[in-house]
């Protein structure tokens, strides 16, 4: 039996079609409640008259801020082929219950189409989502500091990397190590994260990246699963702290707003800077067609220094910590006056070189006199062996000297009062 017809339902429910298509086949199953929703539509229809009403009458302010904001109306036309989209193809998987971080801190329902995803609220109604075509970037990875196993869905669009002047937000989604639960449909996986991997690399245009232990591990141990790999980096995004993760052909930051996505091609160059003894920081700058950031990931552990640089060289990511731009500009008026000087360095090693040769000529001396009183010395060859012994450990006390007080170094000389007391 179909439906009966209903202009006033289909009117109130464009936004909405899952939900309308569920009114319509209850309706066809109990008649008698046609009126009730004939009612409820028109209500319905009254109170978007006076909101849209309200709208065009309201805040100048808050209407120029809608108008003025880069792909508002673009955005508009993409939720209604999304909510078309959604509402008219058949789901290949439905999760219900799934925490959302980005674009909203809400549990929705996530619905996959062959063609999109979706997310909707608890009226069925879509509130945003994403066509495949337009996706190239997704990640999955583990949230970090979580006793429980829980993985974080990164899916990113054109202009939603953070790097651009343009941004808009990407779908952050967590799930859990718990079975899928609703109607899963077309999926034989019990485990959620995989069910959504493996549906989503039929679907999409570019594979679900994960992190991979031949690709980039911390050297911290997970404090958390003992026995698990850690393959994220603790840093601060100004006073926000986050998480960097080092995949195979980008580097990720997250999961507070703004969530970047630093593609290798997106990455100019990289540097160190603000290095103590323990911690560092990272900048990451873009091309100037990128957008031209410089994105500074402070309060990084040095222990991670190895692996992260060792990244970096592999994977060719340009080291400007020592380009020119970064080196300290000496003033002119201090470069004149020291042009043609020896540097501190250069008078103190030639000052070093000078006493290694005053050294060399004492033990010249020293030879001399042993060798004309060789019947003299040899029975005292015990404290001969100690005082050579004396000699070479205060060389070596000197050299030491020489090397820690560098520039420093002043040559000591003994007065005459001082040396006879010494003999």
């Amino acid at each position: 039996m179909d439906a009966p017809s209903s202009p006033h339902l289909q009117d109130a429910f464009t936004d909405a079609p899952l939900l309308k298509k569920d009114i319509l086949n209850h309706i066809t199953s109990f008649p008698q409640t046609l009126d009730l929703f004939e009612r409820i539509s028109r209500y319905i229809i009254d109170l978007k008259s006076s909101t849209a009403a309200f709208d065009k009458d309201g805040p100048a302010t808050k209407r120029r801020k809608l108008e003025n904001t880069p792909g508002s109306q673009l955005e508009l036309v993409t939720k209604s082929d999304l909510a078309t989209e959604i509402g008219t193809q058949s789901s290949l998987l439905r999760l219900p219950d799934i925490s959302f971080s980005i674009p909203q801190r809400k549990k929705f329902t996530v619905v996959l189409t062959s063609s999109a995803l979706g997310a909707l609220g608890p009226t069925g109604a879509l509130e945003f989502g994403v066509f495949f075509k337009d996706v190239d970037y997704v990640a999955c990875l583990p949230v970090p500091e979580k006793t429980a196993r829980q993985w974080n869905f990164c899916i990113f669009v054109k202009n939603s990397h953070g790097i651009s002047d343009t941004e808009t937000d990407p779908l952050l989604f967590t799930v859990t190590d718990n079975p899928t639960k609703g109607n899963t449909s077309v999926s034989e996986y019990g485990d959620m994260k995989q069910n959504i991997i493996t549906t989503l690399n039929r679907l999409l245009p570019v594979t679900v990246i994960e992190p991979a232990p031949a690709v980039f591990q911390s050297l911290t141990a997970n404090s958390y699963r003992k026995s698990e790999t850690s393959y994220h980096v603790k840093s601060h995004l100004g006073i926000k702290e986050g998480f960097l993760f080092f995949l195979e052909n980008a580097i990720l930051w997250g999961f507070k707003k703004p969530l970047y996505c630093f593609k290798f091609d997106s990455i100019e160059s990289s540097s160190y800077s603000s290095i103590t003894q323990r911690t560092f920081s990272l900048t990451i700058r873009t091309p100037d067609q990128s957008g031209g950031k410089e994105v500074e990931f402070s309060m990084i552990d040095q222990v991670e220094h190895p692996a992260i640089d060792n990244y970096l060289r592999k994977n060719q990511l340009k080291d400007a910590s020592m380009a020119e731009a970064r080196r300290a500009k000496i003033p002119s008026s201090l470069a004149k006056e020291n042009l043609g000087a020896k540097s501190e360095l250069q008078a103190a090693e030639d000052e070093i070189a000078g006493m290694a040769h005053d050294d060399t000529d004492d033990d010249d001396d020293d030879d001399y006199e042993e060798d004309s009183n060789g019947d003299d010395m040899g029975s005292d060859d015990s404290e001969s062996d100690d005082e050579e012994g004396g000699s070479v450990a205060g060389r070596a006390v000197n050299n030491l000297a020489e090397d820690e007080l560098g520039s420093e170094l002043e040559e000591v000389e003994l007065t005459d009062d001082e040396e006879v007391e010494e003999d």
